[in-house]
């Protein structure tokens, strides 16, 4: 990103307590965008935004599970409240399960989905909805096509295992979406 490239924009970050989540933010910030941290790790988080909001970002917090619908519905908000605005979702929220396949647990599968897949798709919902003219978000224009003009995101996937969710995810935040 080049330096102030972002200037104006407003992101929510999930996951962006520590780790990548954490680097994605601070770049954000460099590059002139606001940023609000999204995570479970509500201490962590506080401290992560505080940080960067000592280098004369415009900064916040809100706790987040991201596989609960309400808790984005008040991410989204508190975003929208705290940063005027809305327009960069960063889905990066997610856990690994490490165990040998012989000791996967059926319970530790459920939670990793519902992380990893349900949360992302939870997190495109909200941020198409408060992104699209008239969503209250203050984003005039939400995605930009490389070479085109920017673009409302009208998007459309169909779920077909995970590497289609994973494109799909993909695919909505560096291009236009075309509505089926």
């Amino acid at each position: 990103m080049s330096e102030k490239s972002l200037a104006g924009r407003k992101a929510l970050v999930t996951g962006g307590a520590r780790g990548i989540g954490a680097a994605i933010a601070e770049a954000l910030t460099n590059a002139g965008a606001s940023v609000m941290i999204g995570d479970i790790l509500a201490d962590l988080g506080k401290e992560t935004a505080g940080r960067l909001a000592k280098t004369g970002a415009k900064t916040g917090f809100v706790e987040l599970n991201v596989t609960d619908d309400a808790q984005w519905e008040k991410a989204v908000a508190a975003t929208i409240a705290a940063l005027g605005g809305y327009d960069i979702l960063i889905n990066n929220a997610g856990i690994e399960i490490t165990s040998l396949v012989v000791d996967l647990k059926a319970e530790d599968l459920r939670r990793m989905c519902d992380v990893n897949f349900v949360g992302t798709g939870l997190g495109m919902k909200h941020a198409f909805r408060a992104m699209r003219p008239g969503g209250g978000a203050g984003a005039r224009r939400a995605v930009r096509p490389s070479g085109g003009e920017p673009v409302a995101p009208r998007p459309s996937f169909r779920l077909t295992g995970i590497n289609g969710w994973m494109g799909a995810g993909a695919a909505c935040s560096s291009s236009p979406c075309a509505a089926s």
